[in-house]
């Protein structure tokens, strides 16, 4: 890092301590000066500040990189999956068995990631996920694949996930001066939300032109690029290690910390109302795109990249007012928005206007998303940081797999655009109850 960097690492005792000063100024907003970002070309741009830090910028290209990799083999896969086998049901089940390994080994992975070196587990992790897609490949390149390969493999996958996402969330913190953090998170969800757009775009090109085999070996060659990145960084704003105690006390620390802060309890909660009831949409897109609108695989990637758009847009809107916005009032109005997205995506019968819903709806969730996870980052401690946000991580990827097969299963029974309209209207009804009761998500006293 620059000379900036080193002054901030000498001057805060923890991280912790920063955050606490610098949100006590209205919330990370620009009346700080004492908070205001390092001095140099890129932080004199708001929205890329952090990018003035070293190790923040290789973590986001090598991030970007894979991500793309990522989301063109979820466009792929999807698309191999109802095609062996044109049920919803199907595909709710796959993206339940995605994210099932969250909902039973999070907490494990929280310890993990507050007690051992979170560069060599991500490491670790990305070379495992690498394996999986070009297993994806051989299977699908010599015609052997099937769901229960299919089945397979995604859990297997999703164990890797459940033991990297905390880490990842958690890493974030060590790269950024308090100060850069809510910056930084926005800055990370612009990277996962233009490869959201990026990825569908290049996967249904590939798709098209050369096939699901070529799809999965480009994601495998996309985690050489954040393998790289995390072989090279450096953490000078790390949290101190969590304090040893019981095994109990290691894997509870989180919840425990929970249960004491209602605050972060009604955080998580939002967050798990918001996989559960209003990200099933996503998994039953291939669904709604090719047996309600009639579209191939350029229409259907088209809907994605509108989706993804909306979410890059909301993300760079975030990174650049992140000091002059209110987090809690983004999370209650984004709920009311998404849940009445989602609820006119199930009314639609044309690409254009599904288009434009699912451009808004990747705004409001990626504006929810990155203000619910900063939330969480400041109001932790350091030392049990990964913990909570192990919570998070089992909150907004664990409840995936209840709702998407629930909702793949309601789908088979009702359709599947009733069933979207069905978890639309939850959401819709949770940000009432936010509107309503606004101290839920607020901090303290503040004014919300």
């Amino acid at each position: 890092m620059g000379e900036h960097d080193q002054g901030h690492s000498e001057t805060l005792d923890s991280p912790d301590a920063g955050m606490a000063s610098c949100e006590t100024l209205d919330a990370l907003t620009a009346e700080a000066d004492a908070c205001s970002p390092p001095a140099g070309l890129l932080s004199r741009f708001r929205t890329f500040e952090s990018f003035a830090h070293r190790d923040f910028a290789l973590a986001f290209a090598g991030a970007l990189l894979s991500n793309v990799g990522s989301w063109m083999q979820i466009v792929a896969l999807g698309w191999v999956v109802y095609g062996l086998t044109a049920s919803s049901q199907s595909l709710g089940f796959v993206n339940a068995l995605s994210g099932l390994p969250v909902t039973f080994l999070a907490v494990f992975a929280g310890a993990l990631a507050d007690r051992w070196a979170k560069r060599r587990l991500l490491i670790f992790t990305q070379l495992a996920l690498m394996a999986q897609a070009v297993a994806f490949g051989v299977l699908n390149g010599t015609g052997r694949i099937s769901m229960p390969w299919i089945y397979g493999l995604v859990l297997i996958g999703g164990v890797f996930q459940a033991l990297m996402s905390p880490a990842w969330q958690a890493l974030t913190p060590e790269l950024v001066p308090p100060q850069s953090l809510m910056n930084a998170i926005a800055l990370n969800s612009a990277q996962f939300n233009a490869a959201r757009f990026l990825g569908p775009v290049a996967g249904g090109a590939v798709l098209a032109l050369l096939g699901a085999t070529a799809v999965f070996y480009a994601n495998a060659a996309s985690f050489l690029f954040v393998i790289a990145a995390l072989t090279v960084i450096r953490t000078r704003h790390a949290a101190p290690r969590a304090h040893r105690g019981t095994a109990r006390d290691q894997l509870l620390g989180g919840v425990r910390y929970a249960r004491e802060h209602p605050r972060v309890a009604w955080l998580l909660l939002s967050a798990a109302v918001l996989t559960t009831f209003g990200m099933p949409f996503a998994a039953l897109l291939p669904a709604i795109a090719k047996g309600v609108l009639g579209l191939g695989e350029a229409g259907y990637s088209a809907l994605m990249a509108a989706n993804g758009a909306g979410a890059l847009m909301s993300a760079l809107v975030v990174a650049t007012l992140s000091r002059k916005i209110r987090r809690e009032r983004i999370i209650r109005i984004g709920y009311a928005v998404m849940g009445c997205g989602i609820v006119l995506l199930a009314a639609s019968r044309t690409p254009v206007v599904s288009g434009v819903v699912l451009f808004a709806i990747g705004a409001a969730f990626l504006a929810i998303v990155s203000s619910i996870n900063t939330s969480l980052q400041i109001a932790s401690e350091g030392a049990v940081r990964g913990r909570v946000m192990a919570l998070f991580v089992m909150a907004f990827m664990g409840m995936m797999p209840v709702g998407s097969a629930l909702f793949g299963w309601l789908a088979e029974r009702i359709g599947t655009q009733p069933a979207i309209a069905v978890g639309g209207g939850v959401v819709l009804a949770y940000g009432i109850v936010l509107l309503a009761r606004p101290a839920l998500i607020c901090e303290g006293d503040t004014p919300c």
